[in-house]
């Protein structure tokens, strides 16, 4: 009997310890992954055959965030959390593509739907070059192939040891950027870093960070600055977003003060439309019908005195379709929570010819918009004055 327990004991003994070593060995491999890649120069490759831009010409813009492929109207992911109508609290479920099917169906989706705008400059965000989640899809590669005639630059905001949660459908390794194309000759591009969280959740967190790329103006010794910028969504409280708001506005003051054109657009995961002054939103008042309660990653741009969080620019945000959709449950119009948080912030310099958010289309569901991601592509036109 004692030789018994003693066995069981060691065998307990033994798995316990297993299990710490492995455990070390994972923190440890994590933490000798980690790193920042930091400000640095950006390679800029592609074809554009255009030099400069004029001032007084309209030209378009283009935003989309491309949710790396995955995100079909059916899809739901495990981190989003929302709540229903009655107020109980949802959740999504997966973390990766269900198929390398369903990603290229969504990947490809979103280039036809930007090639169409027919835009002179395209910000695409969470796009996928190397990724366990996305089925190991090039999604940069294929976006390049599309443009031809564009200048393009892709700088990484997202790349991390292997992620082993959940445990029913591992996130794995990821490898994620920030995609930029010009018709215009790009003379230079620059990886600027954003702030991120510095607690533990740092190692499995998107490396956030802004791309800048500049373009000559006919006749001027000043520039116009194309940026494309992912700011951070999962922050409790709100620091984070906080100290990137404020380097972008610094970024911008700098541009600014020195008398340049500068146009951001991307995912600033923050509500453009509630408190904006352009429109008469507040939170009981949202726009497409919403009523929900809103999720809890959900932040303004505006404060309740209709003021920006990032002062002495225009903000530009089109409330005619929302541009994201909340992912605890599946796409399904007047149910799913939906806001707006793509857009641009232009310099003052920059007269807005006109705006709007487009609707992809039915998709996987046969539903009418976020047809292969689940944000929308919102467009721009403009000049410069």
């Amino acid at each position: 009997m004692k030789k018994t327990v003693k066995k069981v004991l060691k065998i307990v003994l033994c798995v316990v310890l297993a299990v710490v070593l492995l455990a070390g060995g994972y923190v440890s491999y994590v933490l000798l992954s980690y790193n920042r890649i930091g400000d640095k120069p950006l390679e800029v490759k592609g074809s554009a055959t255009e030099n400069a831009v004029s001032l007084g010409t309209t030209y378009k813009a283009l935003s989309y965030n491309i949710g790396f492929g995955v995100y079909s109207q059916d899809y739901t992911f495990f981190m989003d959390t929302g709540y229903d109508e009655d107020g109980n609290e949802t959740c999504g479920y997966y973390s990766t593509a269900r198929s390398k099917d369903e990603v290229l169906f969504n990947v490809n989706g979103a280039i036809n739907a930007a090639y169409s705008q027919n835009a002179d400059f395209i910000m695409f965000q969470e796009v996928d070059t190397n990724s366990t989640r996305s089925c190991r899809v090039n999604e940069h590669k294929k976006i390049v192939e599309k443009f031809s005639g564009y200048d393009f630059v892709h700088a990484v905001n997202f790349h991390t040891a292997f992620l082993p949660y959940p445990l029913y459908d591992m996130h794995g390794t990821v490898n994620s950027g920030l995609t930029t194309l010009s018709k215009y000759k790009i003379l230079s591009a620059e990886r600027k870093e954003y702030t991120v969280s510095t607690s533990f959740s740092k190692y499995f967190d998107l490396d956030r960070c802004f791309s800048v790329h500049e373009i000559e103006i006919d006749g001027s010794d000043k520039k116009l600055y194309i940026v494309n910028s992912h700011m951070s969504a999962y922050d409790e409280g709100g620091t984070v977003r906080k100290t990137q708001i404020a380097e972008m506005k610094s970024f911008l003051d700098e541009k600014a003060r020195a008398g340049h054109y500068v146009v951001v657009g991307g995912d600033w995961n923050h509500d453009l439309l509630t408190y904006n002054p352009e429109y008469s939103y507040d939170e009981t008042t949202r726009p497409y019908g919403e009523k929900k309660r809103s999720p809890e990653w959900v932040s303004y741009l505006f404060d309740t005195n209709k003021k920006p969080l990032i002062e002495g620019y225009k903000v530009v945000a089109s409330d005619n379709v929302p541009s994201c959709r909340n992912n605890d449950i599946e796409y399904e119009e007047g149910k799913t929570f939906v806001c707006t948080v793509d857009g641009f912030i232009i310099t003052n310099n920059i007269q807005v010819v006109s705006h709007e958010t487009i609707k992809t289309g039915k998709g996987k569901k046969g539903v009418d918009g976020f047809a292969f991601s689940d944000h929308e592509p919102t467009v721009m036109e403009f000049k410069l004055n």
